[in-house]
């Protein structure tokens, strides 16, 4: 893709725009997270998209959400003894995910209507958005959907529909953190490119993002919250019930201890792969790159292992937890910085 192909003429407020919107879904991320960790998300009953920007205002108000909590699975098998403040609690974490996922789509849409009307963007700019659009639609739809598979029968939402919420959401957000890349340099890079040792870079993108949908099945299905050492599982490296028969491969997304076994595995492999190759770099110029951005992958990607090793240990207390999913999107970004601005050597 050619220089042309973004706006040569460049515009602060759209650089401005484009940051704004990438730290809002990465902070989207961080509170759904947190959401999760307190157990809120099953805490609103409905899903109204214009009028559920407006809390409960007074205390007949608050009862009557609260009455309707009552009736879910959740009220009834795990907390059938919890007050109105308490309830409040879980509540105002909700809705605050909500109110800021709606805020997201406002900061999107008026300041992007607003640029087509000043002409500051281009054909670049409408692909890569409609893009993000679509997918950000996807979202919203999908995070009632994950909400309603808890109000049902089951008094927890579907580790499937968890992680396809969380995957999509480190999707858009990689998807804006790569045009704010791109248009800040005014040079636009292909993302697949199998033909140059870059793509030892993009393979360390990958396993990171592959790390992470292991992740949301780990924490949609609870499974941190057994087996609290690393890296040994009940004293065995390969534990007991890992592979169930009448589960076949379903054994992978449901069996809690294949789940815990995955994770803790491909997380150690990442580290391990992504650790070796930037240590590398760091020594040769096998590949161009600051010295800067090899050393903050390095400490980033130590720090997460050591988070991941952490929030096991602690039976996933809530502020390793959180620390781990926010440095985990930290280390998909300076990876994403580190594959943009590498250069090959000789190639």
């Amino acid at each position: 893709m050619q220089l042309s192909d973004l706006n040569l003429n460049y515009h602060k407020p759209v650089m401005v725009w484009l940051l704004l919107l990438s730290t809002m879904v990465f902070l989207i991320i961080i509170i759904g997270g947190l959401t999760r960790l307190t157990d809120s998300g099953l805490s609103m009953v409905d899903w109204r998209p214009l009028l559920g920007t407006i809390p409960p205002l007074n205390k007949s108000q608050w009862i009557e959400v609260f009455n309707a909590y009552k009736k879910t699975p959740e009220f009834l098998y795990v907390n059938k003894n919890m007050s109105l403040e308490e309830f409040k609690y879980i509540f105002w974490w909700e809705w605050f995910h909500r109110f800021f996922a709606r805020l997201i789509g406002i900061v999107f849409l008026f300041p992007f209507i607003y640029f087509y009307f000043k002409k500051y963007l281009n054909i670049f700019f409408y692909k890569r958005f409609a893009i993000i659009f679509i997918l950000g639609l996807i979202q919203a739809i999908v995070g009632w959907w994950m909400v309603k598979s808890g109000l049902q029968n089951d008094p927890y939402v579907s580790p499937y529909r968890l992680t396809f919420h969380l995957s999509n959401a480190v999707i858009i957000y990689a998807l804006l953190f790569w045009t704010s890349i791109e248009y800040f340099h005014l040079r636009s890079n292909n993302f697949i490119d199998f033909k140059s040792k870059k793509f030892l870079i993009l393979l360390s993108i990958l396993l990171v993002f592959i790390t992470i949908i292991s992740g949301g099945f780990m924490a949609g299905s609870h499974a941190g919250q057994s087996f609290n050492t690393y890296p040994l599982m009940n004293g065995k490296f390969i534990p007991d019930d890992i592979y169930l028969a009448e589960m076949g491969i379903l054994n992978l997304f449901e069996n809690t201890v294949t789940i815990n076994f995955n994770h803790r595995w491909i997380a150690t492999l990442t580290f391990i792969y992504t650790f070796s190759l930037f240590l590398y770099l760091f020594i040769s110029k096998f590949i161009e790159l600051q010295k800067t951005i090899t050393v903050l992958v390095l400490l980033i990607l130590s720090f997460q292992f050591f988070l991941g090793v952490m929030a096991l240990l602690s039976n996933v207390a809530i502020q390793y937890a959180s620390l781990h999913q926010t440095n985990s999107i930290l280390l998909l970004s300076i990876l994403l910085l580190a594959y943009f601005k590498s250069t090959n050597r000789g190639v």
